[in-house]
């Protein structure tokens, strides 16, 4: 898995750097909500989006795994008392049960 990613990554950074020569003295007008602006280098442009997508991403990817620990972690704790409470029904004595029903029944 780690070499796909490796080899992924490799290949979006050449087409980065592919379209970034090819686009150099590209001027360009951009205007998001309510900010314009006027004559930024396209390959800065995109370099910056690129830059805010990763950003959002891995911000996305903290909440997705803080999200996942803190099941992981209430499982763990659920499997806890699961098992103190299996041990706890293994330690009783099944003899013991079935003596004191036959002695309440005799009297």
């Amino acid at each position: 898995m780690g070499i796909i990613m490796v080899i992924v990554s490799a290949i979006f950074i050449i087409l980065g750097i592919i379209i970034g020569t090819q686009n150099g003295n590209t001027i360009v007008n951009f205007a998001f909500l309510k900010w314009h602006y006027e004559n930024i280098s396209l390959t800065l442009l995109l370099i910056e989006a690129l830059l805010v997508g990763a950003f959002v991403t891995i911000i996305i990817a903290m909440i997705n795994e803080i999200h996942i620990r803190h099941k992981m972690w209430q499982k763990n704790k659920l499997i806890k008392k699961l098992e103190d409470e299996l041990k706890a029904v293994k330690s009783i004595p099944l003899e013991e049960t079935e003596t004191t029903e036959i002695s309440e029944e005799e009297e």
